[in-house]
């Protein structure tokens, strides 16, 4: 295969496995229980619930997701109103918003997890143990040469 060749199927299985994780994540999501909150709205809780006591400041959360202020501002206000999350100020500093995560976010916080959880012993079901190590090593290579881009 030559080297254009070569590149264009990297592109293809690159954009085309991105896409499919993204699919099977929504169609599980939703099938779960989670039909009213997008893949988004998800990744947010997920982040709220790495912090500490389950809470985060709208800053940190914007800046764990790599994102704008505004955009988490309208997303939280989206979760506020479906009950998955609670905001409230900071005692020390009026200006912060406190966001906590519900007792409904947190248990989509874990459907969330377990779908992960699930979706990676599937993918190591498919290979050996010195396969998984390489692709790992691949992958871990690939995540940083995009991290180096950005």
């Amino acid at each position: 295969m030559d080297d254009r060749k070569r590149l264009e199927e990297l592109n293809t299985l690159l954009v085309d496995t991105f896409d499919a994780v993204m699919q099977v994540e929504e169609k599980s999501l939703r099938h779960v229980g989670g039909g009213e909150l997008s893949i988004a709205e998800f990744h947010t809780l997920e982040c709220i619930g790495k912090g500490e006591d389950n809470r985060r400041t709208v800053g940190e959360i914007a800046e764990a997701l790599e994102v704008t202020v505004p955009t988490v501002t309208v997303c939280v206000g989206k979760l506020v109103k479906k009950g998955y999350v609670t905001k409230t100020r900071s005692e020390k500093d009026a200006r912060v918003a406190i966001i906590e995560l519900t007792r409904e976010g947190r248990k989509m916080n874990r459907l969330h997890r377990y779908f992960h959880e699930q979706m990676l012993l599937a993918v190591q079901d498919e290979f050996s143990e010195e396969e998984m190590e390489y692709l790992i090593r691949c992958l871990r290579r690939l995540n940083g040469f995009f991290e180096d881009k950005l």
